[in-house]
């Protein structure tokens, strides 16, 4: 019995002794590889509306909600948790459903969720969402045909319904849950917690009606100061750190991936044409052309953004890149213009004046536009323009410059936020928008704006976008908003981070067709 006891031993021994050679020809699996679960990201800033059933409650880069309809990355409509869409009259919707979506709950998503999704707004505390809302649709607009289909008949024609359910925050939502306060979608992640302005935590929705993400939970830790969050992905307490210092960026690239992608968002000069010294088109080209653009994009952006010619790049759709004129810095060619309105350095004290009086602008700017604002105003001083640069808080510049009209100069960007570029144009200059924050009343821009609006609406694209690129050609002309640079999204992140594509608005949204966070992925 002890013999072959020993036997049995000897053989379980050779046996294992030969699987542990066979083992040391392959390549070990990396335990990190194995073990990474988690995603660790810090973002700059995170803002969110408040909490059903007045608001969503989470920011959309946490991917738990999503819009109805998607966008792609030059800002196409695509088809979402909405499949298709058409415009039965000016005044009528139909929109068909996605089959087989359910939410965090285990509900299933359908035409009444869809209608909730719109409609809550009406009674949201949300001023800027509410105000957009009502003037599309009330309580009587929406009907539900089948399970799958949401009919809405608009209080007045809204070519732009079907872009405007692209907002990150008209998403889909669970009406019991919404109605009992809870945050409840159908994105690839649900929401685990939340710690007010410290960091929110999601994990994977295995139930996701798409592709699945590759981690099965994301913490988004909210850091405000760049080189706080620099100094965290170099201690290895985060993976993926939003904008890392733009002076920083050349120096991490070889420790880290640096991504980088063009930003839905075009700081611009804006020239108040109402003023009495600017409704003079020559005295506003002439501010135009005192701004090295080149410089500025050089020197404030570490050549991480490139000079502006139009108010949309050109990587997406509606860009006038291509027929626009651009601004050359040519300061001589400034004093030029001045003097051809009737401005003139009359005493030798190096600042133009008209009637005894200087050219002194009112320059109200936002503490983040300060370095910018100050070497712009450099530039004008070049050409004997006085400014006068007042630093004011979010709030108290929206005062001056939204609300009171009180300006001559600022600084705003042209920013697509929702629906794509004709959603900015809309929003800026068509008159009837309810913003108009260019100010800009034109009949010609108004009817453009109109027509393509409509084109849109019918699907015909190509017929809108001679529209829209004609609108942003009178725009530059004219002088009213003059595009500065365009920026670029960037992200730093640990080698092992693989497949990150930024989205235009948001870097990561949930609306991506692309599916950008769902795609990211760790690999040693």
């Amino acid at each position: 019995m002890r013999r072959l006891t020993k036997y049995l031993l000897s053989i379980i021994l050779i046996i294992a002794f030969m699987f542990s050679v066979v083992g040391c020809g392959e390549k070990p699996a990396s335990k990190e590889s194995e073990a990474k679960e988690e995603l660790v990201i810090a973002l700059d800033k995170y803002g969110t509306t408040p909490n059903p059933p007045d608001g969503i409650g989470v920011h959309n880069v946490t991917m738990v909600y999503e819009p109805l309809i998607f966008l792609n990355k030059k800002f196409e409509l695509q088809p979402g948790l909405i499949t298709s869409w058409e415009r039965i009259d000016d005044l009528t919707w139909k929109f068909k459903l996605r089959k087989g979506v359910k939410f965090h709950n285990g509900k299933e998503f359908d035409a009444e969720s869809a209608k909730l999704s719109i409609a809550h707004w009406l009674d949201s505390s949300v001023v800027y969402l509410k105000g957009r809302v009502v003037q599309m649709v009330n309580k009587d607009s929406f009907q539900v045909k089948d399970k799958y289909t949401l009919e809405v008949k608009t209080i007045k024609p809204c070519p732009y319904l079907p872009n405007f359910l692209t907002h990150n925050v008209v998403v889909a939502v669970e009406p019991d849950a919404f109605n009992k306060g809870e945050i409840v979608g159908t994105g690839p992640f649900k929401l685990k917690e939340i710690a007010k302005d410290q960091y929110v935590v999601v994990e994977r929705n295995d139930d996701y009606w798409g592709k699945k993400p590759f981690f099965k939970k994301i913490t988004f830790k909210i850091v405000p100061d760049a080189n706080t969050r620099l100094m965290a992905l170099q201690n290895g307490e985060v993976d993926i750190i939003y904008s890392p210092p733009l002076a920083s960026v050349n120096d991490i690239k070889k420790d880290f991936n640096v991504v980088t992608g063009t930003a839905a968002n075009t700081p611009c000069l804006l020239i108040n044409h109402e003023r009495p010294a600017l409704q003079d088109v020559s005295v506003r080209k002439a501010l135009c052309m005192a701004i090295d653009n080149k410089k500025i994009a050089e020197k404030i952006f570490y050549n991480l953004a490139r000079p502006a010619k139009t108010l949309i790049p050109p990587e997406f759709i509606y860009s006038a890149e291509s027929e626009v004129s651009e601004y050359s810095y040519d300061p001589d060619g400034a004093r030029e213009l001045l003097k051809k309105a009737g401005y003139v350095d009359t005493n030798n004290e190096g600042y133009v004046d008209k009637g005894g009086k200087n050219l002194e602008l009112d320059f109200p700017f936002r503490p983040q536009d300060e370095e910018m604002a100050v070497v712009i105003a450099d530039y004008l001083k070049q050409i004997g323009v006085k400014t006068k640069l007042t630093k004011l808080e979010v709030g108290g510049w929206a005062k001056k410059v939204q609300n009171e009209d009180d300006y001559d100069l600022t600084l705003f960007s042209t920013s697509v936020s929702w629906g794509g570029p004709s959603a900015s144009f809309f929003d800026d200059f068509y008159s009837k928008s309810g913003l108009q924050y260019a100010k800009v009343v034109t009949p010609e821009i108004d009817k453009l704006i109109e027509e393509g609006l409509d084109l849109e609406a019918s699907k015909k694209y190509k017929e809108a976008d001679k529209k829209y690129k004609e609108m942003q050609k009178i725009v530059i002309n004219e002088a009213v908003k003059y595009p500065l640079v365009y920026q670029n999204n960037i992200i730093a992140a640990k080698k092992q981070v693989k497949g990150v594509s930024l989205f235009p608005s948001s870097m990561f949204f949930s609306g991506d067709s692309d599916n950008g966070l769902i795609k990211v992925k760790w690999e040693e």
